[in-house]
């Protein structure tokens, strides 16, 4: 018996909408390996492939005989026409998915039609959004709440790389990735090396551990759920003293 069309579509929109539990093979012969696998797509990645393997277990050669998809962004490989698998025989069903002009979670099913029966495999894929639109996520989350930038996908960049790290190992780790580098410094964020104010000891242990309310500069201090500890920020602190220009820069 065939798998109608709608039903394929129907299993789509399910595995959208609620999920999809693992399900057990019905194609007789062909043992697979696994009947879903999941992605984490990379930013700025244009497609993926998934291969789905499997072994003919029975004692009879299995043709296969179509792959359709639930959606043209995803296309389902026939190597070659007829497939016929011999008996112990391995090979796999390559799918393509299509990245581009995509965001966030995508679930794809692909129906095997073969002499022996038929199956169901599910892709899943996470596509997240583009670097620039992520980076204006990450801001609006910022000024929403300062300390954000210490959790969730922001934790790589402003939290693990200070880890163990004192003076100029630190302030490359915490400082240069906002403030002194302009592929990634926004333009409300003063740039370190043209100070506006005298900088004195005292300065910099204000913003440093403290930050600046209403604006983009967390606490940086443990006590304020920050990542550095008192030993860290005076490290810090010395570093700045001595590197950096201290007193305002004249345009």
């Amino acid at each position: 018996m065939r798998i109608a069309p709608w039903i394929v579509g129907l299993t789509a929109w399910c595995c959208s909408v609620v999920g999809w539990a693992a399900v057990e093979p019905t194609s007789g012969g062909l043992e697979w390996q696994d009947l879903e696998l999941s992605y984490d797509a990379q930013p700025g990645e244009a497609q993926t492939e998934f291969a789905f393997k499997f072994t003919n277990r029975a004692a009879e050669p299995i043709e296969i005989k179509q792959l359709s998809t639930s959606c043209g962004c995803t296309a389902a490989i026939m190597p070659r026409q007829p497939w016929i698998v011999a008996p112990g025989e391995s090979d796999a069903v390559r799918v393509i998915v299509d990245l581009r002009s995509r965001r966030g979670g995508l679930n794809k099913t692909v129906y095997v039609d073969t002499s022996a029966g038929e199956q169901l495999l599910l892709v899943h894929v996470k596509v997240p959004p583009p670097p620039a639109v992520q980076r204006e996520m990450n801001l609006m989350l910022a000024q929403a709440d300062r300390q954000a930038v210490f959790r969730g996908d922001c934790a790589k960049c402003h939290v693990e790389p200070t880890i163990g790290k004192r003076g100029g190992e630190l302030f490359e780790a915490a400082c240069v990735i906002c403030h002194t580098d302009d592929a990634h410094r926004a333009t409300m964020v003063p740039d370190l090396a043209k100070p506006k104010t005298e900088r004195t000891a005292a300065f910099w242990e204000q913003w440093i551990r403290h930050g600046v309310e209403g604006s983009l500069m967390p606490a940086f201090a443990k006590a304020q759920g920050g990542p550095l500890d008192d030993e860290q920020i005076r490290s810090l602190v010395e570093y700045l003293m001595t590197h950096l220009p201290t007193q305002p820069v004249t345009q």
